[in-house]
């Protein structure tokens, strides 16, 4: 293990200040939604505070992925035309974006590649809920797959020092490239993203998402199928060669989170199927 790169790290992430931020109102939503008494009022009423994301959120919801087809002029026409939960999808990528739309030298990414494969990921792992009928968390999975790599905007400066080594311990010691990265590190891109998450004051359930997607075994019971939906559509994100980045092939996908949400081979091949038409229908996310 680097001593020195880890105390680096450590003192990164306990700098509040050198973290990531997200816009409050951000999590304010989402923490909202998770209350099952929450009007549609009081969440319109909070995102208007916002002219610049009530801006936004307009037009997105006016852009060919969500548009249902009549002009939508106000939040609380936003609201009852899509649902607080796709409100609340929009939220996310609007303030996610900024965040995630950059050069991750470390892991090998041009601008824009993580932001795009979070899209795909979060895509992906939304039509695995409503496969499996788990439309209860599709939103869930969603918000989980825009921001489960969040971690490498942070990390990928020490990834970029230690890749090497990093590889090394992944071929000699036969164990993924996130493991490797605690070895060597003493943290892994899901740790720090969990520590971002917390930060952010964001439910428990999206930060075990960041924190287990690639090990979905490890994962609280009680958030296993949000896991192993992230996880999946990550994993075939991958396979697709989207935002493969320099970690893109010590990625394996996991049997444990197949059998949580009952996956065949045959719905995998129609998932894999489906990114080129989803690639074209995400253009005005990205």
């Amino acid at each position: 293990m680097h001593a020195q790169i880890k105390q680096r790290i450590e003192s990164t992430i306990n700098n509040l200040a050198a973290l990531p931020t997200m816009p409050e109102i951000a999590s304010k939503i989402l923490n909202m939604v998770n209350n099952p008494d929450v009007s549609f009022k009081d969440v319109a009423e909070e995102i208007s505070k916002d002219q610049s994301m009530t801006t936004n959120i307009l037009k997105l919801c006016n852009s060919a992925y969500f548009s249902r087809g009549k002009e939508i002029t106000s939040i609380d026409r936003a609201i009852v035309t899509l649902g607080i939960k796709e409100i609340t999808s929009i939220v996310m990528v609007i303030a996610a974006k900024p965040i995630l739309d950059k050069f991750v030298i470390g892991y090998d990414l041009g601008k824009g590649e993580l932001w795009k494969q979070g899209l795909m990921v979060a895509n992906l792992a939304k039509k695995i809920a409503i496969m499996k009928n788990r439309k209860d968390i599709s939103d869930v999975v969603f918000t989980g797959g825009i921001i489960h790599n969040v971690g490498k905007t942070v990390i990928a400066i020490y990834v970029q020092n230690t890749y090497n080594d990093i590889i090394n311990e992944v071929k000699t010691k036969n164990i993924t490239f996130n493991e490797a990265e605690k070895e060597i590190m003493g943290y892994s891109h899901q740790e720090i993203s969990e520590k971002i998450l917390e930060k952010w004051n964001f439910p428990p359930v999206l930060k075990a998402i960041v924190r287990y997607y690639s090990e979905p075994e490890n994962a609280p019971e009680q958030y296993k199928a949000e896991v192993s939906a992230v996880h999946i559509a990550n994993t075939i994100s991958i396979m697709a060669g989207i935002g493969i980045g320099s970690d893109g092939l010590y990625h394996q996908l996991s049997s444990k989170a197949l059998d949580t949400l009952k996956i065949t081979n045959a719905e995998l091949e129609e998932l894999f199927a489906k990114i080129p038409e989803m690639g074209k229908q995400l253009q005005d996310l990205a």
